[in-house]
């Protein structure tokens, strides 16, 4: 392969309101070629085992999928080889995950083989102390983020007052018609995926957008206020497309997961994306743009106008508390990794990864051959 690959970031866990909230379950499809489940305490070197593996493949013309950590913007949880079906998953707290199909399709790599563990037993007060400090931050950064869902709440019901629904459902009809272009149902439902193309992580709201939508060639921006319906809209167009046989990928909104926040009909090069506070997106000149403020009426709102800037106020100010508490966590988690750190014997770990690369590789080599054969 001559060219390198396309690097495509998303985040399978995010901090939310509820929690952390994982869709773990969607990063590759239980029937892969391979799971590799990486585990490890902090400071091992999961994150950096599972980078070189994807930047030499990446080198190689393989596209590769990023699955970044919410709680740590450099780290990651997992990456993912799609063409081969190959993923290195990140399996230790809070997202732990377990072979489910062990020796057919998934594996543990356990990184622990090459740790002194009496040096690491050294350190056995603090890490049990660190742990439960991270703990606490994060059970604080949740409540703030609870607060500001509810405030969020409240600044949707106002909105919610002044829709018109007719309106926005006639929206949402025009679109579906445009982008499936008439096509019927399909006999066999589509497959979805759902992830997070944003998350809320130390450094606030953090998004790689642009390696997910930005290869499409069509784009639609769905504007408007909170309440609005834009949600409501993404989800209706995401099972009109499911229910004609299309693959759907599904983003959800990092404040409340069970809101949908884009949406991506790959075999169509098509995407849908929200643009409102605290997430703008800024449109292309080709973009197109659903304003979903033309279904609202503007005596509601004027009615509402003092209350809904109170509840903004308010909103940023739990958000931020709740983004500051996740900003404590990794600092104690930064300390806590160098418990481990000092105790690893990396040069180890760089030769078991050279192994695992040139076993990935062979995998490759057999999905081209089994492609060849069907061909």
């Amino acid at each position: 392969m001559a060219t390198k690959g396309r690097v495509k970031k998303v985040f399978p866990g995010c901090n939310t309101s509820q929690g952390f909230y994982s869709f773990y379950d969607y990063i590759i499809p239980p029937d892969a070629t391979r799971i590799l489940i990486i585990k490890g305490g902090p400071g091992v070197g999961k994150s950096t085992f599972m980078r070189h593996i994807a930047e030499a493949m990446v080198e190689r013309g393989f596209d590769v999928e990023y699955h970044c950590c919410s709680s740590d913007n450099g780290s990651l949880d997992g990456v993912v080889f799609p063409q081969i079906g190959v993923a290195l998953i990140d399996g230790t707290a809070p997202h732990v995950v377990d072979p489910k199909n062990p020796g057919a399709v998934d594996e543990i790599i356990h990184l622990g083989d090459f740790w002194d563990e009496d040096g690491i037993r050294s350190h056995k007060r603090e890490i049990l102390a660190a742990n439960r400090e991270v703990a606490r931050r994060f059970t604080r950064a949740y409540r703030f983020l609870k607060a500001a869902q509810i405030i969020y709440e409240d600044w949707e019901a106002a909105n919610i007052e002044g829709m018109n629904f007719g309106l926005a459902n006639q929206k949402a009809d025009r679109l579906i018609r445009e982008i499936l272009d008439e096509k019927p149902v399909a006999a066999t439902v589509g497959r979805d995926r759902h992830l997070f193309a944003r998350a809320i992580t130390p450094d606030g709201m953090v998004d790689y957008l642009d390696t997910i939508i930005g290869v499409c060639r069509k784009k639609y921006v769905i504007a408007g206020k909170p309440g609005t319906g834009k949600s409501v809209l993404l989800d209706k167009v995401a099972r009109a497309a499911l229910e004609r046989g299309y693959y759907v990928e599904m983003y959800h909104c990092p404040l409340n997961p069970s809101k949908v926040e884009h949406v991506v009909i790959p075999q169509l090069s098509v995407a849908l994306t929200k643009s409102i506070e605290p997430h703008l997106y800024s449109a292309g000149p080709d973009d197109v743009i659903v304003n979903m403020n033309e279904c609202l009426d503007p005596a509601v709102e004027a009615k509402y106008e003092g209350l809904v800037a109170e509840n903004q106020e308010m909103f940023f100010d739990l958000f931020n508390r709740g983004i500051a508490f996740i900003g404590e966590a990794k600092a104690i988690h930064d300390k806590m990794e160098t418990y481990y750190a000092p105790y690893m014997d990396f040069k180890a770990v760089a030769r078991l990864r050279q192994r695992i690369l040139e076993r990935i590789l062979g995998y490759a080599q057999e999905v081209y051959r089994r492609l060849e054969r069907l061909a």
